[in-house]
C-alpha cells in the first residue's frame, strides 16, 4: 500500500477506496485579520480534520468545534470498511438475497451516491470496491489483472444492480458486490460538521477534512476564504487560489497515490465502467459546489470523465434540470446569476508543462499562479 504523510492509513483509520478517494491536498490560507481564530483539530477518517472559527468567544467556539468533530468520529464508526463492526462492513458481509435494514444516515448517503452515479453515467460508483481489490490497492499484490479477471470482476460492479428502497431504508447487494463510500463520506461528514456549527451559532468558519473543505461565511473584513490548490507535480508549490464563501471545494488526483506493477505506474482512481485505472493527461480536478458532498463525489467522477466530458456534464446541470439532491442543495443555496450547479478546474499535462481548463463561472474567484 502506498504511504502518504498527509493521509496516512491505518487499520483503525477510515478506509480509503483507492477508486474514488480524493487525494486533494488543498492547502487553505487563513486571511489576515485583527481577530485571532479559534482552531480545533483531530485525526479521523484516515486524515487530519480541522475547524477554524471567527466571531465567537473561545469557550463557545471550542465547544461548537468539538461537537462537530465528534460527529466525524461517529460517522466513521458507521461507514468505515476497515472496521469489521461498522454498519457498512456488516452490509458487505450480508450480500445475496437477504434484505439489509440500513440506518437513516447510511440510507441517505447511499441514496445520494446513486444520484451522483446517475448524473455522471456511472463515472462515480460506490460498488467498485471489487475492482479496487483486484488491482492490488488494498492487498498490495504485485501483479496486473488479466482481461478475464477484469471482465469477471465487472460482473459484480454497477450501481444499477443494487436493490435499494430508500422509503423503508432497505438494501440488497448481489452476491460478490461490496460498497465503499470513501469517495463521498468525507464530503458528507464535512457537510454534517457545517450544519452543527451553524446550529451552534457559528457564522464564520472553515472546515477542512483532508482537503474536503466547506466555508461558512467569510473571515472578518474579507470577501471569502482563500483556498490554495497544490501543484500536482510538486506538493511544495501552489498552482492557484480560489476564494470561497458559503461553498465547498474538493480536489481529486493521481499524483500522490499510486502503485508500481511490472515497471508501470498505476494511479488509484479506477473507471468503474471499464474496470481499469484512469489514464490520460489529467493531473487533478477541483470542484466548487454548494456542498462538500457534491464536491467530493463530482471531483472524482470528473477525473474519470476527463476535461471534455467532465465540463459537458457540469453544463448539463443547469437550473432547468436539477434533480434530487442537486435540486435540494440548489434551492437551499443562494447562487443567483450562476447558470451551473458547480464549477470545475482541470489541471492537465501538455508538452511537459501544465495547462488549466476551467468552467466560465470561475472567473473572478480563481487566481492562477
Amino acid at each position: 500500500m502506498p504511504s502518504n504523510k498527509r493521509k496516512a492509513l491505518t487499520d483503525a483509520a477510515f478506509p480509503v477506496s483507492f477508486l474514488i478517494f480524493l487525494f486533494s491536498f488543498i492547502l487553505f490560507t487563513i486571511s489576515c485579520s485583527r481577530e485571532d481564530p479559534v482552531i480545533k483539530e483531530t485525526y479521523v477518517m484516515g486524515t487530519k480534520a480541522s475547524i477554524t472559527i471567527y466571531g465567537m468567544n473561545r469557550e463557545k467556539a471550542l465547544d461548537a468545534a468539538g461537537k462537530a468533530l465528534h460527529e466525524l468520529h461517529r460517522l466513521e464508526s458507521i461507514m468505515s470498511t476497515w472496521n469489521p463492526e461498522s454498519e457498512i462492513s456488516q452490509l458487505n458481509s450480508n450480500t445475496g438475497e437477504k434484505h439489509f435494514t440500513l440506518s437513516a444516515e447510511l440510507s441517505e448517503l447511499i441514496r445520494l451516491s446513486i444520484q451522483f452515479s446517475e448524473i455522471t453515467k456511472g463515472a462515480f460508483d460506490i460498488t467498485a470496491r471489487p475492482l479496487v481489490q483486484l488491482w492490488g490497492f488494498q492487498d498490495g499484490a504485485d501483479r496486473l489483472p488479466s482481461e478475464s479477471e477484469i471482465s469477471n470482476t465487472l460482473k459484480n460492479v454497477g450501481y444499477r444492480k443494487i436493490n435499494f428502497n430508500p422509503d423503508i431504508n432497505t438494501i440488497t447487494l448481489p452476491k460478490g458486490m461490496q460498497i465503499d463510500l470513501a469517495g463521498v463520506a468525507k464530503g458528507y461528514g464535512v457537510d454534517k460538521c457545517a450544519a452543527i456549527l451553524k446550529r451552534e451559532g457559528v457564522n464564520s468558519a472553515l472546515v477542512n477534512l483532508g482537503g474536503n473543505i466547506i466555508a461558512i461565511g467569510s473571515p472578518p473584513g474579507k470577501k471569502g476564504w482563500v483556498v490554495g490548490i497544490r501543484d500536482p507535480r510538486d506538493e511544495s508549490k501552489i498552482s492557484g487560489y480560489i476564494i470561497i464563501k458559503d461553498e465547498a471545494v474538493a480536489t481529486s488526483g493521481n499524483y500522490e497515490n499510486f502503485i508500481k506493477r511490472k515497471g508501470k505506474t498505476i494511479g488509484h482512481i479506477i473507471d468503474p465502467v471499464t474496470g481499469r485505472p484512469v489514464s490520460g493527461n489529467t493531473l487533478s480536478v477541483t470542484v466548487i459546489s454548494p456542498t462538500a458532498t457534491a464536491s467530493d463525489a463530482l471531483s472524482t467522477a470528473l477525473f474519470v470523465l476527463g476535461p471534455m466530458k467532465g465540463i459537458t456534464t457540469l453544463k448539463q446541470l443547469t437550473r432547468n434540470n436539477y434533480t434530487g439532491y442537486i435540486a435540494e442543495t440548489a434551492r437551499r443555496t443562494d447562487r443567483s446569476g450562476r447558470g451551473q450547479y458547480a464549477e470545475v478546474l482541470f489541471i492537465i499535462s501538455e508538452n511537459n508543462s501544465i495547462k488549466f481548463l476551467k468552467s466560465s463561472n470561475l472567473d473572478g474567484k480563481l487566481i492562477l499562479e
